[in-house]
C-alpha cells in the first residue's frame, strides 16, 4: 500500500509542533516518506481518533 501524503497544504506548526493543517506532528510529516505501511496506518488511526474525540467534544458543548 502506497499511502499518500496527508498534506492539505495549510501548513503552519503549533507550539507543540503539530501542523494545524494536518494534524500530524513535525516527526511525523519528516519522516512520512519513509514510514512502512503500518506506521502510516498507526498515524491514520491517530489521526482518526482525534477527530472522533473532537466531534464527541463539539457534541457535549450542544
Amino acid at each position: 500500500m502506497n499511502l499518500i501524503s496527508l498534506c492539505v497544504a495549510t501548513c503552519k506548526l503549533t507550539e507543540e509542533d503539530i501542523c494545524i493543517g494536518c494534524k500530524r506532528t513535525i516527526e511525523e510529516i519528516i519522516n512520512w516518506r519513509t514510514y512502512t505501511d503500518n506506521q502510516k496506518k498507526a498515524v491514520l488511526v491517530r489521526l482518526e481518533n482525534l477527530e472522533k474525540e473532537a466531534a464527541t467534544q463539539s457534541q457535549l458543548r450542544k
